[in-house]
């Protein structure tokens, strides 16, 4: 039995300690970093939220505002990943969910969104600014609004721009296909931990050779559906363009494969 369907390895612990309302509050307050009863209930507050929203309307923003941003550019070269891909998933679901969050402070949450990845300090002022725009509820509910934009930024990020290079190096391959085929050769989360019953080890689970792109069991991503369709319109709108020449380098990481930068221009 794998270790992401078998209920015995749980998600590694998290840190104590921060402030009341900070990045760490947020990890020991939502399902990606829970298990048992904690992780189911609050798992639901976001399946809930994910469960009202429109997929086809989804990809729909997706594709408007992806050409709202070419149409701004005009002429300029567009920095696909920092200008799209990192701007447009967090807006089209921010606004599905009823809200209009700063796409900064979703970024700074989600740099340190693992633990020991980044340091806290920038994430606990842009967890606090979040809540404070949701209302200032430091609940479950609030936490589980800014993890799911929070996962939404890098994830969905990665699969538009590994996306991305497939579709504008293809001869006219659809979004559909394209995503499909990135999910199976090119999945942005690479791979995921868990730590081994009894022992407490933590073991590193491979997702990409494993064709689980978006995991298995309790834990599996809820919003498969959705990043599909925001990545679907936005590679609708990016339709025509041209990717610029040379390698392609990518983010450090050691689960994530998301492009550092990729130039784009319409053509003439």
């Amino acid at each position: 039995m794998s270790p992401l369907t078998d209920v015995a390895y749980t998600i590694p612990p998290v840190p104590d300690g921060g402030p009341p309302v900070g990045i760490r509050w947020l990890r020991r307050t939502i399902a990606r970093f829970s298990d048992g009863t904690d992780h189911t209930r609050r798992r639901e507050l976001a399946t809930d939220r994910l469960a009202a929203l429109d997929i086809a309307d989804l990809r729909q923003q997706a594709t408007e505002r992806t050409l709202a941003i070419l149409d701004a550019a005009g002429a300029r070269p567009v920095d696909l990943m920092a200008e799209i891909a990192r701007v447009v998933p967090v807006d089209v679901i921010s606004a599905a969910l009823g809200t209009s969050l700063p796409v900064s402070a979703v970024a700074a949450v989600a740099r340190a969104y693992q633990p020991g990845v980044s340091p806290d300090e920038p994430a606990d002022e842009a967890v606090t600014q979040l809540v404070d725009l949701l209302g200032g509820a430091p609940d479950e509910r609030t936490a589980a609004h800014i993890a799911l934009l929070a996962q939404v930024y890098d994830a969905t990020a990665g699969l538009i721009g590994n996306a991305a290079i497939a579709m504008l190096r293809s001869d006219g391959t659809s979004a559909d296909v394209v995503i499909t085929e990135t999910l199976r050769l090119d999945p942005p989360v690479r791979a995921t931990r868990r730590a081994e019953p009894g022992t407490g080890e933590i073991v590193t689970v491979d997702l990409a050779d494993s064709g689980l792109p978006f995991g298995a069991g309790p834990h599996q991503c809820p919003g498969r559906d959705h990043a599909v369709a925001v990545t679907a319109g936005t590679l609708d709108g990016l339709r025509g363009c041209r990717l610029g020449g040379g390698t392609v380098d990518y983010v450090p990481s050691p689960v994530l494969r998301i492009p550092r930068e990729l130039m784009c221009s319409r053509a003439s």
